[in-house]
């Protein structure tokens, strides 16, 4: 067939129907970008070109087992990437509805800053975990106890008191999509060499961090004092004020694949400039 003929035998519906191929890859692109399904769907898309190249070789065998393997695919990528779908259809709906989104922000921010203050006041120690793109229990050595609920100053001061009817107040409060998913989840600990005035919580709070892509505020029960972990580095101690500051700048970045920007460079030097005391508990 001539370039001509090829020209005239392509109608508007082919271009049009070429557009929303296009449109929909690049789109599902924007939405992975940064997650840790990019890799997997790289493989899979390896293996359909290594059919394709199998059934043209008229290689039956090899050809008929990557068939089926692919049949299957969609149904085991929806197994394994569970959380991920979730997360990309949310983020779907916070593109269509934004204005919900900023004001659902808005609101979770302000109730963990107002249960910050509240516990930082009654010197009572705590660890909020803010999911990322990965999965934080997967890297958790205890998932703790679900709870669903909505992100709320009360719900997170009564899930961090001590007290031996509160089994969950030992681990870590997990959040994400403004909604608290689990209490009591034990997070792997570091094994940087800390300050000696950080303790257990805050070695969990650096070892979560440096494994996944969440950011965790953690309070001291001895000082009353707030900081903020990501990317192992700690913040200097922040106000309530600084903690809401810094969530909403968190909360809006684009999807990140990894890496250390300059925010987290600067808080680390805060924090090392800090003068050392001791907490053992903490």
């Amino acid at each position: 067939m001539s370039p001509s003929e090829f020209y005239q035998a392509i109608a508007l519906r082919d271009v049009v129907d070429l557009l929303l191929l296009w449109a929909m890859f690049y789109a599902l692109l924007r939405l992975v970008k940064g997650t840790v399904a990019v890799p997997v769907l790289l493989i899979v898309a390896g293996i359909a070109a290594i059919g394709w190249a199998a059934k043209a070789l008229d290689l039956v065998g090899s050809a008929q087992v990557i068939t089926s393997f692919l049949q299957y695919a969609i149904l085991i990528l929806v197994v394994v990437f569970h959380q991920e779908l979730r997360r990309i259809l949310v983020r779907i709906g916070q593109r269509l509805l934004p204005h919900g989104t900023v004001g659902a922000r808005e609101d979770a921010v302000g109730e963990i800053a107002l249960a910050v203050e509240r516990l930082a006041r009654a010197r009572v120690g705590a660890l909020f975990i803010f999911q990322g793109e990965l999965d934080v229990l997967e890297t958790c050595g205890d998932s703790g106890r679900p709870i669903d609920a909505p992100v709320r100053a009360d719900t997170l001061v009564a899930l961090s008191i001590p007290h031996a009817a509160n089994i969950a107040h030992d681990g870590a409060i997990l959040i994400d999509d403004f909604q608290i998913t689990r209490a009591g989840v034990i997070c792997p600990l570091s094994p940087q060499r800390l300050d000696p005035r950080f303790g257990t919580r805050h070695r969990g709070a650096v070892g979560v961090s440096e494994e996944t892509d969440a950011l965790v505020i953690v309070l001291s029960e001895e000082r009353g004092e707030c900081r903020i972990v990501e990317h192992g580095e700690f913040s200097a101690a922040l106000s309530p004020e600084e903690v809401e500051a810094r969530l909403n700048q968190w909360l809006r970045r684009p999807p990140q694949s990894g890496g250390k920007g300059q925010g987290e460079k600067e808080a680390a030097s805060s924090a090392s400039s800090l003068p050392a005391q001791s907490e053992a508990t903490s």
